[in-house]
């Protein structure tokens, strides 16, 4: 087994970041239709989906013990962060495509900055 290092967590955290973006790009491709044809509570559910397999997958991976906490920071991050994002475009201050990579740099930053505090806090690297 690999030692526990900031280096090996990093590696595990994006491998899980990035599966998540993956089935959220999944979710999105079969849903498109329904929000095309009034439906956006729909684009709801690729970021849920996204959220769950990450949280479902990072503390099996990584073998790092959170809590419920987890969970509701990354919800907060990545649908107050969403929310934020899709009130820019809608201003008509940022195109999509600048919105979604800043979304993607304020919820993979932050996100990381959390995570390794915890496994630090928990005991993680000893």
């Amino acid at each position: 087994m690999m030692k526990r290092t900031p280096l090996r967590l990093f590696a595990i955290y994006f491998l899980c970041f990035c599966a998540g973006l993956v089935l959220a790009w999944v979710i999105l491709t079969q849903l498109i239709e329904g929000v095309r044809e009034g439906y956006p509570v729909l684009l709801l559910l690729p970021p849920l989906g996204g959220m769950a397999l990450f949280h479902g997958l990072f503390p099996m991976l990584s073998r790092l013990r959170l809590g419920l906490e987890f969970v509701a920071v990354g919800g907060g991050l990545v649908y107050g962060l969403g929310a934020l994002m899709t009130g820019v475009v809608w201003l008509g201050l940022l195109d999509p495509g600048t919105a979604f990579v800043f979304w993607l740099a304020g919820v993979f930053g932050p996100g990381w900055w959390l995570m390794s505090g915890w496994a630090e806090k928990n005991g993680y690297y000893q």
